[in-house]
């Protein structure tokens, strides 16, 4: 074989005799379909467009809730609505975020299989930014009205002189909902890193065609 002739003859093999024998070596070729890459971007349409209907379902249930919270009477400080309507504001703009940023779109039923990996590809990379950057449109908007909202509650209890129990409750409250961002941010960086990997199986794809 050419490697054996290398390794017997006389002239001591170069860098470039090396490259050469081994980019004369057959290949193995992988091939993807054309149905293959259509029903990969159909699924992950899909599974976007199901995740999508949840967060505006959960969305609408948040407006109306802080909605119909903010019509309380108690606890009576003007702090109350306005941090309810706040928090309003904050899942429309929410919403309207996931739209802009994560909405699913449908590839072109007539591309071939270059631009339906292309598309595919793009589609990933926009969706894997949109949950790597979750804690500033998802999280962050509603920080202020929750601020407001528990400091509107604790302005509330010491106005009617409640119980001191009251008050631990509201810090446990406080804790719950810090440790839901975490794990809100934490579960979208994982979904983002699995959206990575399939992104980098596509280009070692590309890089043997």
């Amino acid at each position: 074989s050419q490697r054996k002739q290398i390794a017997m003859t006389d002239t001591p093999a170069t860098a470039d005799s090396i490259q050469s024998l081994w980019q004369s070596l057959p290949t193995e070729t992988i091939t993807v379909s054309i149905e293959e890459m259509r029903t990969r971007s159909r699924t992950f349409e899909r599974r976007i467009r199901r995740r999508n209907l949840v967060e505006y379902v959960a969305g609408g249930v948040v407006v109306a809730a802080f909605g119909w919270y903010a019509t309380w009477p108690e606890p009576a400080t003007p702090l109350w609505p306005i941090a309810n309507l706040m928090i309003v504001a904050a899942a429309l703009n929410v919403g309207w975020n996931l739209h802009r940023y994560g909405a699913a779109r449908p590839a072109n039923p007539d591309a071939s299989v270059p631009d339906l990996i292309a598309f595919h590809r793009a589609e990933l990379v926009r969706q894997r930014d949109g949950l790597k950057t979750v804690w500033r449109w998802y999280i962050l908007p509603f920080v202020p009205g929750l601020v407001l909202w528990f400091t509107a509650m604790t302005v509330g209890a010491m106005s009617r002189k409640a119980p001191v129990s009251v008050f631990p409750a509201l810090g446990g409250a406080i804790a719950v909902m810090l440790l839901v961002f975490v794990g809100v941010i934490a579960l979208n960086l994982l979904a983002a890193a699995h959206l990575q990997r399939q992104i980098d199986d596509l280009d070692r794809y590309k890089e043997k065609e």
